[in-house]
C-alpha cells in the first residue's frame, strides 16, 4: 500500500511538471511572437500614400456641357486651394449666368481690376503681389446650381488639395471694354463743356435784382436781424437794376442816404404801396445806403462794382 501511495505521488508529480512545462513554452511562444513577424510586416507594408496626387475625380459629362479640371489655386497664401478658372482674367468686364455641375461642393468666384493702390477693398487676391484684384467669394455649399455674375474673371474654388472636376454652362454672356466706357465719359464732359463755354466767353448783360420790403416791418423788431430790407445787402455790377418790391400791407419809401444824415438825393422811390415796387439802375460803381422815411429803422445798402 505504501508502494502504490508512493508511485501515485510520483505520477502526480510528474503530470505538474508536464503541465508547468507546456505553459512556460506556451508563454515562450507568445512572447517570441511580435519579434519574429514583425520584420515581415515591416517590410512588406507599401509606403504611404497621403502626399501623393489623387487621380481626377470620376464623374460622368452632362451632355452639351463644357468641362474644367481643377489646379492649385496660383493666388499667394492659396497654395493648398484649387482653382478651376472659366474666364480668364481679362480687360473686359464679363456678365452673365453661370450653370455648374461639379464633382464636389464648390465655391463661386469673380475677380476685378487689377485695382490701383488707392483701392481698399474688404477681399483681394494677387498671384504676385503685385497685380492684385478685388475678390467676390460666394459658398453655395452646394455642387450644382446657377449664379449671375460680373467680372473681370470667373473661377470655381475649393479649400482642399484634392483634385474636381465641373461642368459648365455660360448663358447671355456679355463683355464690356473698358475704352467703350471711357470713351462715354469723355462725350459727356465734351457735351457738358460744350454747354457751358459760351456762357463763359460771352460778358453777361445787365442784370436785374430784387429786394423785397417784407411784411411786418412798419413795427420795430426787424433792425435786429437787419431783415428790414431782403437782401438787406447787396451786391451788383455797374448798369445792373434793382428793383424794390412792397410784400408788406404799410406803404414804404426806398431812400438814398441814412437816418442819421437824411436823403442823399441819389434815389428816391416816395411811397411804395402795398404790392407796389421801385426800380432804380446803378451806373457808377460805390456803395449806396438807404433807408426808409417812414420807418427809419429800415436801412439797407447796394455795393456797385
Amino acid at each position: 500500500m505504501a508502494g502504490i501511495d508512493k508511485a501515485a505521488i510520483g505520477f502526480s508529480i510528474a503530470i505538474v511538471a508536464i503541465g508547468v512545462a507546456f505553459a512556460m513554452y506556451g508563454d515562450a511562444a507568445q512572447n517570441a511572437g511580435p519579434s519574429v513577424s514583425a520584420p515581415a510586416v515591416t517590410s512588406t507594408a507599401p509606403e504611404p500614400v497621403m502626399d501623393e496626387p489623387k487621380a481626377t475625380p470620376e464623374k460622368p459629362m452632362k451632355a452639351g456641357w463644357e468641362r474644367a479640371t481643377s489646379v492649385q489655386d496660383p493666388g499667394m497664401g492659396h497654395e493648398s486651394h484649387q482653382l478651376a478658372v472659366l474666364l480668364a482674367p481679362s480687360e473686359n468686364t464679363y456678365s452673365g449666368t453661370l450653370l455648374y455641375d461639379a464633382s464636389e461642393n464648390i465655391q463661386l468666384v469673380t475677380l476685378r481690376g487689377p485695382i490701383g493702390a488707392d483701392e481698399k477693398p474688404a477681399k483681394t487676391w494677387t498671384p504676385d503681389g503685385e497685380t492684385i484684384f478685388e475678390l467676390t467669394f460666394v459658398d453655395p455649399k452646394n455642387a450644382k446650381g446657377e449664379w449671375e455674375f460680373s467680372g473681370n474673371a470667373l473661377a470655381v474654388h475649393t479649400m482642399f488639395t484634392n483634385t474636381f472636376v465641373v461642368d459648365y454652362k455660360i448663358l447671355d454672356l456679355t463683355e464690356t471694354e473698358p475704352m467703350m466706357e471711357e470713351k462715354t465719359v469723355e462725350l459727356e464732359e465734351e457735351v457738358a463743356m460744350e454747354d457751358t463755354t459760351p456762357a463763359m466767353d460771352e460778358p453777361a448783360g445787365p442784370m436785374t435784382h430784387t429786394v423785397e420790403m417784407p411784411a411786418g416791418t412798419s413795427v420795430p423788431g426787424c433792425e435786429e436781424t437787419n431783415e428790414c430790407y431782403s437782401p438787406a445787402d447787396i451786391t451788383i455790377n455797374a448798369g445792373d437794376t434793382v428793383e424794390w418790391v412792397n410784400v408788406d400791407t404799410a406803404a414804404h419809401t426806398v431812400t438814398g442816404g441814412s437816418p442819421a444824415d437824411g436823403p442823399s438825393g441819389v434815389f428816391d422811390s416816395s411811397l411804395v404801396m402795398g404790392g407796389a415796387s421801385y426800380s432804380f439802375t446803378f451806373e457808377d460803381a460805390g456803395s449806396y445806403d438807404y433807408f426808409c422815411m417812414v420807418h427809419p429803422w429800415m436801412v439797407g445798402s447796394v455795393t456797385v462794382n
